[in-house]
């Protein structure tokens, strides 16, 4: 975006000051009511118009953006927040995902030391519905 405003005010800054330089001429201003007389350069007066015209746009963007640079401000917060929360999530994960990984290597070392008492799940549920003799 920059570039492309850059090449739209290169020649247009280009154009103004070569049309100040082309206008050698003096003009006079009188201030009636303090009964004042200026005579100022052509040129140097398309300058300062055109400068004062041109910062004063640039401030009315500014101003105009306002509403979004808070806005911006706001998200950049609340991002910075959520990527806080993710990474304390995310190292709880890790935690957890090794405790479930030393669980299932300790399950699979049980289930190797005590091969003959593990029941089918046939076997569990017949053992379900069957009457303790006492």
């Amino acid at each position: 975006m920059n570039f492309i405003r850059s090449l739209i005010n290169l020649p247009v800054f280009i154009l103004v000051i070569v049309l100040a330089v082309m206008n050698d001429e003096s003009t006079n201003f009188v201030l009636k009511s303090f009964d004042i007389r200026i005579t100022v350069s052509v040129s140097a007066l398309i300058l300062a118009l055109f400068f004062i015209g041109y910062f004063v746009g640039r401030l009315d963007g500014f101003v105009a953006n306002a509403p979004l640079r808070a806005k911006l401000r706001e998200h950049k917060k609340a991002n910075k927040a959520l990527y806080k929360e993710h990474d304390k999530l995310n190292k709880e994960h890790e935690k957890l995902s090794s405790n479930f990984s030393h669980l299932k290597e300790d399950f699979q070392q049980l289930k190797i030391s005590k091969p003959g008492q593990s029941k089918s799940f046939r076997e569990k549920m017949s053992g379900f519905f069957k009457f303790k003799k006492d």
